[in-house]
């Protein structure tokens, strides 16, 4: 398995909401997480530094998981714990209130390979033969009402309120998560913040993700410059994870 994680500011904001991390426990799983804060300068930063900290350090001290059921118990756990830490903080502090945070994550153990997601951040899995597709649903306005037959793709692209969010870590006492193992067989991942899969069509994505030619740091690299060559409106995170034949299950 070779993996790369990068994040840069963008060119028109002033500071970087974005945080990423690529952890190992005890059992050699690997745990990589990218989390995009929302809630004004301050409290996006301090929400998505958070949700990031707290999974950081209690996968590395994990001793590796005994089921499916076990790992997955582990995320919807920690995910609960993060967000109650969250909400209760931004409660406390009038500078923080509202802060919260997408998170969306990768857990790669021997007991199965699972995709996390809350918010609007994404994965996508590919594979060596071509295939290239979202694994996550977004936690948005907007899909929700192409879901109802109330949008079409299309119009959705010039809807003014499509970056409004339906669920996020934090912002409100209780939250929800997408978890899902995945069986089949693939041979990579890409985990991406709103900053790259808002700005970049999928398509350019999709070419540069697939040209293995390249490892893993030079793609991420080249995806964050698309979404700098896009305008770089936004904060933007990516992290891109190749899978090799053995690895975990």
């Amino acid at each position: 398995m070779k993996y790369y994680g990068m994040t840069d500011r963008g060119k028109m904001r002033k500071t970087n909401q974005d945080s990423y991390v690529i952890a190992c426990n005890e059992a050699g799983d690997v745990f990589a997480l990218v989390c995009d804060g929302i809630g004004g300068n301050l409290g996006g930063d301090v929400a998505s530094r958070m949700a990031v900290s707290w999974f950081s350090v209690a996968f590395s001290e994990n001793k590796g998981f005994a089921s499916e059921e076990d790992a997955r118990a582990f995320i919807a756990n920690g995910i609960r714990i993060v967000n109650k830490q969250i909400y209760d903080l931004g409660q406390a502090r009038q500078d923080l209130h509202g802060m919260g945070t997408t998170l969306c994550g990768a857990m790669l153990t021997r007991v199965g390979r699972f995709i996390v997601n809350v918010g609007d951040s994404r994965a996508y899995g590919f594979t060596n033969n071509g295939e290239f597709r979202q694994l996550t649903m977004d936690h948005t306005l907007v899909n929700d009402m192409i879901m109802h037959g109330e949008l079409t793709k299309e119009q959705a692209r010039t809807f003014p309120r499509k970056n409004v969010l339906t669920n996020a870590v934090g912002v409100w006492e209780s939250v929800r998560s997408d978890i899902d193992v995945h069986h089949e067989d693939l041979n990579g991942i890409l985990l991406c913040s709103d900053g790259l899969h808002s700005y970049v069509d999928e398509k350019k994505i999709r070419s540069i993700v697939l040209d293995k030619e390249f490892d893993p740091a030079l793609r991420s690299r080249k995806l964050v410059k698309a979404s700098l060559d896009a305008g770089g409106f936004d904060n933007v995170t990516v992290i891109l994870i190749d899978l090799e034949e053995g690895d975990m299950i």
